[in-house]
């Protein structure tokens, strides 16, 4: 669920806007020869670092670049040497790496003053994150992008942080948020940035609207997509994102008038967007009521979610609706799956800040013990100051008084004058004294009730996490329960499948060591065939575990080369044709060349068509086994079949065939592990294992690759 259609919207968005980002930014259409201003005998090191900057090859050329730049002194082109790493580990997923190269990009272009590339890397770095789950560590990050970039004043900085923003809040469902951002930075890019392509950002406000059911609002900024468009990739785009929202509008003709333009346009500028016109094609065909075209073709889509929307939309409006309800709640079970991720992330995430935080609050307590100590401190210094000051006014009374004594001669009217005076300014004293003394007390208090009032914001804060992790925690005692039923499950299944080989190696093995046993030579021969197709079957089920292991774990990694299909093929057959009954025959058959090559990993795919070819061999006693390898099955595919004449598989169980520890029949030998690993296999290299559910005469097995995609590694 974690590779729903809102993960891979935001992949595609993220993904160009960083292609452009590494490249120095946007280039308009009319860009000379050395668009970066760069020395010109450096620019043709930097095309090629760029062509090839998801190679190591690109990494070697890079630092070439970077070593003659330095002896040209030419700082600009220092900067765009170091976006090719940054390129290489964000495609690679490699985050340590990414982060490292990020940092020595980041310093160089602020060193240089070229902080358009310090602010290419943050938004790499973001983007890596939020493509890979942590959406929560994303954004922390671009606030502190957006930070630095109000610091420093940088306009692109300012823009791409807005943007940022936008895309993580629209990752982590919160679309309210994410279309103020995409508002605000589209706002920004036209006041600061006149240059900047602002179609994508009118493509987001768009979508957001037609999800809303507002169609002419988002119309409106679809248009404004067309106009504003500034490459003929971003036009393509816009027009194609048009004509979603005159789809689910029902403006049929208007449909139609923007989709020829588009053909038009992707035939003239050879822009290929092949799964947005495989969607548009098949608005196309709803609109023209040809639903099972349509049906058809939405079997093409990659994505589940993308397939249950268009399925919905299908059956909705070919009148099916209890097939249209179905595909609806498969839709919200989706979202949900998607909300659960996001929300188990942000807890894990938080999980590992929680430590950090209770240090900073420990450290916050004691600077407030300190704070209050040296407040009593300037509290008792200030009441010994007054003490003295008044002290030293009696004093001076008492003097003035022995002056008094000393001039009785003075008329008596002005001793009474100076003695009320006096009387004045003592209690003019000791008005003021109890002002202060209020003040201090009221201060007092009020800082007091602003801790205490933190201190319970917190304290409850602090519990309401802490319920949170005991509600992660049981949710993890419930997966290791599960976890050990099914690793008892495991074991017992384990040590049956082992048992049975085992013991029959171990018994005709003796029978053959045995010195009183009288075997004659066609008995040994059979004695000894029994004991190596049983230590065939014994080894079979041991690597069966360990391919399981290897893959589920994410330690093996896809050894990805150029193969011919034929040959992997017919190497396939030969490693298991020795294995047939002696009435089934096995024969292979393709409609490729004999030359035609494709990507994928070697080993993995022989892995599948054998454990294809085996199954058809426990099941089929009599006939024949076909495999066969098709180019025109699927267009832009390629499709291996295993088809045999045995049995089939029941309708009950066709559901269940790819699942784990699935046995058709318990009393055959196997631990029911080489299908399910078939279907990992299939998912590493982006492609699918099915049952024909169609085939009647036997069983036909299908093994599905995209030809235009490069497997995960």
């Amino acid at each position: 669920m974690s590779h729903s259609l809102v993960k891979d919207k935001m992949k595609r968005y993220t993904n160009i806007l960083v292609l452009l980002l590494l490249t120095g930014l946007f280039i308009p259409a009319g860009a000379q020869n050395n668009p970066y201003k760069i020395d010109d005998s450096l620019y043709p090191f930097f095309q090629r670092a760029t062509k090839l900057r998801t190679s190591p090859q690109g990494l070697l050329i890079a630092d070439t670049l970077y070593a003659e730049a330095t002896k040209k002194k030419d700082k600009k082109a220092q900067c765009l040497a170091l976006t090719i790493p940054v390129s290489f580990y964000y495609s690679s997923g490699n985050y340590e790496k990414l982060e490292q190269s990020a940092s020595r990009l980041k310093e160089e272009a602020r060193k240089n003053n070229y902080l358009q590339y310090y602010y290419s890397a943050c938004t790499s770095e973001i983007n890596w994150l939020l493509n890979n789950g942590h959406s929560l560590r994303a954004l922390h990050k671009a606030e502190e992008m957006k930070e630095q970039a109000f610091k420093d004043q940088h306009n692109y900085g300012i823009f791409s942080c807005i943007r940022t923003l936008g895309h993580i809040y629209y990752m982590r469902q919160n679309s309210e948020v994410a279309v103020e951002y995409y508002k605000n930075a589209l706002e920004y890019m036209l006041k600061h940035l006149p240059e900047q392509d602002p179609s994508y950002l009118y493509m987001n406000l768009a979508e957001y609207y037609r999800k809303k059911d507002e169609g002419e609002i988002a119309l409106e900024y679809n248009e404004k997509a067309v106009k504003t468009a500034k490459t003929n990739e971003s036009r393509v785009a816009s027009l194609m994102d048009k004509c979603q929202t005159l789809y689910s509008m029902d403006r049929i003709d208007d449909f139609n008038t923007c989709y020829e333009e588009c053909l038009q346009l992707v035939e003239q500028y050879g822009v290929i967007r092949k799964s947005a016109l495989l969607r548009l094609r098949i608005c196309k065909l709803v609109l023209d009521k040809k639903y099972d075209q349509a049906y058809i073709a939405a079997d093409s889509i990659g994505s589940p979610l993308q397939v249950c929307q268009i399925l919905h939309v299908l059956y909705l409006k070919s009148g099916d609706y209890e097939k249209a309800y179905t595909y609806n709640k498969l839709i919200h079970k989706h979202q949900d799956s998607i909300n659960r991720l996001v929300q188990s992330t942000d807890i894990a995430e938080l999980n590992a800040q929680i430590g950090n935080e209770r240090m900073k609050l420990d450290a916050k307590a004691l600077e407030y013990k300190n704070a209050a100590l040296n407040l009593r401190n300037t509290q008792l210094e200030l009441e010994r100051t007054k003490s003295q000051s008044e002290l030293e006014k009696i004093n001076a009374e008492n003097s003035k008084l022995v002056l008094k004594n000393r001039n009785l001669e003075l008329a008596r009217l002005n001793v009474e004058a100076e003695k009320q005076k006096a009387i004045l300014k003592e209690q003019q004293s000791a008005s003021q004294h109890y002002i202060v003394t209020l003040s201090l007390v009221l201060s007092f208090l009020f800082l007091f009730t602003c801790f205490l009032i933190f201190y319970l914001y917190r304290r409850r804060r602090t519990m309401a996490i802490l319920q949170e992790k005991n509600e992660e925690l049981t949710v993890a005692r419930d997966h290791a329960e599960e976890s050990d039923r099914m690793k008892s499950f495991f074991i017992q299944n384990m040590s049956h499948e082992i048992r049975t080989p085992l013991n029959a190696i171990v018994g005709f093995s003796q029978v053959l060591s045995t010195p009183d046993m009288e075997v004659d030579e066609e008995e040994k021969a059979e004695f000894s065939m029994l004991i190596q197709q049983n230590s065939e079957l014994l080894t079979t089920l041991i690597n069966d575990v360990l391919d399981l292991a290897s893959l589920e774990s994410g330690k093996y990694t896809m050894h990805l080369a150029p193969h011919r299909c034929n040959e992997l093929c017919q190497i396939a057959m030969a490693s298991v044709v020795h294995r047939n009954p002696k009435e089934v025959k096995s024969y292979f058959t393709s409609d490729a060349p004999n030359n035609f090559l494709f990507v994928t990993d070697k080993e993995r795919l022989q892995q599948v068509l054998i454990n294809f070819l085996t199954n058809a061999e426990k099941h089929t006693e009599r006939g024949e086994i076909h495999l066969h390898c098709s180019l025109t099955e699927n267009p832009g595919k390629i499709t291996f079949s295993v088809t045999d004449t045995g049995p089939g598989v029941p309708a009950d169980q066709a559901d269940y065939v790819f699942d784990r520890f699935s046995k058709l029949d318990e009393f055959k030998q196997g631990t029911g592990l080489g299908l399910n690993i078939c279907s990992i296999i299939a998912g590493r290299l982006k492609g699918e294992v099915k049952l024909d559910k169609n085939y009647t005469k036997g069983a036909r097995f299908l093994f599905i690759l995209p030809l235009d995609s490069v497997p995960d590694n």
